[in-house]
């Protein structure tokens, strides 16, 4: 379980969304993961093909935000979001984006997609310079409990705490009780203070149960600008 855990944080980094269709209902955004890593000695090069693909991403029409981070290992991983399916093949198919991705994917080590359904997508305007994320395994018996805890939790807390700026959840499309977070903070003192605060406190007790294993990933420090997009 372990190891199969360990491939899946891996796919977390290279972007967790995939080029398959997104099987979310149509009112939700489409969203994919990629994740990327480079050989010894190309982790800069690799970094700056990767920001220049996310950059050309952002600039294409029905793209709503690439948010996303770097490991201490140098594993990149960015959640796309697009309004819908099809602003994802146009983004695609742009001769720019087209461009960006053939000289990330010549830099890349690995490369890996996978495919994601929005779960809830909570944020608002700021830059970030704490991101985390989590894979969380739930026990099927208690899904639908763990989504409504989950929902309350990350709307509270975006709303009412100040430094928490986006509270993103999805769930793989093959398996949907497993979940990736991705969580953007204004800094330290900000995911401190969520950790500490009452909606997070609340929401680990109730979930004590749900949980069945978890993955955690801890990014460098890297400022995120939030788009300011309506991402619902």
């Amino acid at each position: 379980m372990k190891k199969l855990l360990f491939c899946a944080a891996m796919m977390l980094l290279l972007g967790l969304q995939a080029l398959p269709v997104n099987a979310a209902a149509s009112a939700q955004p489409f969203v994919r993961w990629s994740v990327y890593s480079a050989d010894a000695g190309n982790e800069n090069a690799l970094r700056a093909a990767v920001a220049a693909l996310n950059t050309a991403l952002q600039n294409s029409e029905g793209v709503l935000a690439v948010y996303g981070g770097e490991d201490k290992n140098g594993v990149m991983r960015y959640l796309e979001i697009y309004t819908d399916e099809n602003a994802f093949n146009a983004a695609q198919n742009n001769a720019n984006v087209k461009t960006a991705a053939a000289q990330a994917l010549k830099l890349a080590q690995v490369h890996k997609t996978l495919a994601a359904d929005a779960f809830n997508l909570q944020s608002k305007i700021g830059t970030a310079d704490k991101a985390r994320m989590a894979l969380l395994v739930i026990d099927p018996a208690q899904l639908d409990a763990y989504k409504k805890v989950l929902a309350k939790e990350m709307q509270s807390a975006v709303a009412n705490e100040e430094g928490v700026l986006a509270l993103l959840a999805t769930t793989e499309t093959a398996r949907p009780n497993v979940f990736h977070l991705l969580e953007l903070y204004a800094d330290d003192n900000a995911y401190r203070a969520h950790i500490d605060g009452p909606y997070f406190q609340e929401y680990n007790k109730a979930v004590q149960t749900m949980v069945t294993d978890k993955v955690l990933i801890v990014n460098k420090p890297q400022a995120v600008t939030l788009s300011g997009k309506n991402l619902k």
